[in-house]
C-alpha cells in the first residue's frame, strides 16, 4: 500500500504540472496576439502603427489624396464652415448616439475609404431622422426609387429609410456599387450619390471628361464635393477627437 504522504505529494506534482502548461498556452497565445497589425476585439478593424496606406488595408480608393485636398472651391467652403459651428453641432449628435461606430465597421467591412463614414455631415447633420424637401429620408438620405433598389421598406406604418442600423448597411452597399462603377474615384461616386449615377455618366460622356473638377453639373452636384471635403478639413482641423470617434485604429495612428 503507497503511503499517504506520497500520494499527496504526486496529487501536487500533477496541479503543479496543469498549472504550468496552462500557463505557457496563455503565453503563447498573448505571443500569438502580439505583431505590427492586430485585430481589434470589439469590431474587427486591424490596427497598426506603420504609415496608413489604403491598399495595405484593401481600402479600394484610386485617389486618395483627395482626402486632403485644397483648392479655390473647397477653400470656399472651409472659410464658411470655420465661421459656424455646423460641423461640431454635427460630430456631436454623432458621439451622442454613437453612430460613427458602427458606420466605420460596416463600411470597413466593404473596404471603403474611412472618409465616407462622416457623408451624413453634409447629408442630413447626423440626424436619423432627416426629411428634404424633395422628400429623401433619413440620416443617408435616400429618395423613393434607391431605398427600393436597396430593399428599405416603406410602409404606411414603417419607413426603414429612419432605421439609421439599416439605411448605413444600404448606403455601404450603394457607395460599393458607386465605387465600381466609377473606378473608385470617390470625387465621381460621390457626385454620382448626389445628383444621380446615370445623370452623372450621361455627363462625363456628354463632355467628354472623366475629371470631377472639370465637369460642369448642376449646382447641387457641383457644390456637393468640395463642400464635403470642407467639412472633413474642418473637422480634423478643430475637432480632431469628435471626427476620430469610432474610427479604424490605424486610420487615427497616420493622422497624428
Amino acid at each position: 500500500m503507497v503511503p499517504v504522504p506520497k500520494l499527496a505529494a504526486e496529487k501536487l506534482n500533477l496541479n503543479s504540472i496543469i498549472q504550468l502548461i496552462v500557463i505557457i498556452l496563455i503565453v503563447c497565445m498573448m505571443l500569438a496576439s502580439c505583431s505590427s497589425v492586430r485585430k481589434s476585439p470589439r469590431n474587427n478593424i486591424p490596427y497598426s502603427s506603420k504609415p496608413y496606406e489604403p491598399k495595405s488595408y484593401g481600402i479600394k480608393d484610386k485617389n486618395p489624396e483627395l482626402w486632403n485636398l485644397s483648392n479655390a472651391r473647397v477653400n470656399s467652403f472651409v472659410q464658411r464652415y470655420n465661421k459656424t459651428k455646423t460641423v461640431e453641432t454635427c460630430l456631436q449628435r454623432s458621439r451622442q448616439n454613437g453612430y460613427l461606430k458602427y458606420i466605420h465597421r460596416i463600411f470597413y467591412e466593404r473596404r471603403l475609404p474611412p472618409e465616407l463614414a462622416h457623408l451624413p455631415m453634409v447629408e442630413s447633420c447626423f440626424n436619423a431622422k432627416a426629411k428634404s424637401r424633395t422628400g429623401a429620408l433619413g440620416m443617408w438620405q435616400f429618395n423613393d426609387i434607391t431605398a427600393k433598389e436597396f430593399n428599405l421598406d416603406q410602409g404606411l406604418l414603417v419607413d426603414e429609410r429612419y432605421d439609421w442600423k439599416k439605411s448605413t448597411r444600404a448606403a455601404a452597399e450603394y457607395f460599393d456599387r458607386l465605387g465600381k462603377r466609377f473606378d473608385y474615384d470617390w470625387a465621381l461616386a460621390l457626385a454620382a450619390y448626389n445628383g444621380g449615377p446615370n445623370y452623372l455618366a450621361k455627363t462625363m460622356k456628354q463632355q467628354g471628361k472623366n475629371d470631377y473638377w472639370d465637369l460642369k453639373l448642376r449646382e447641387e452636384p457641383q457644390n456637393y464635393v468640395p463642400k464635403f471635403l470642407a467639412m472633413l478639413q474642418v473637422a480634423k482641423d478643430k475637432h480632431p477627437s469628435l471626427y476620430y470617434q469610432g474610427a479604424p485604429k490605424f486610420w487615427i495612428v497616420a493622422a497624428n
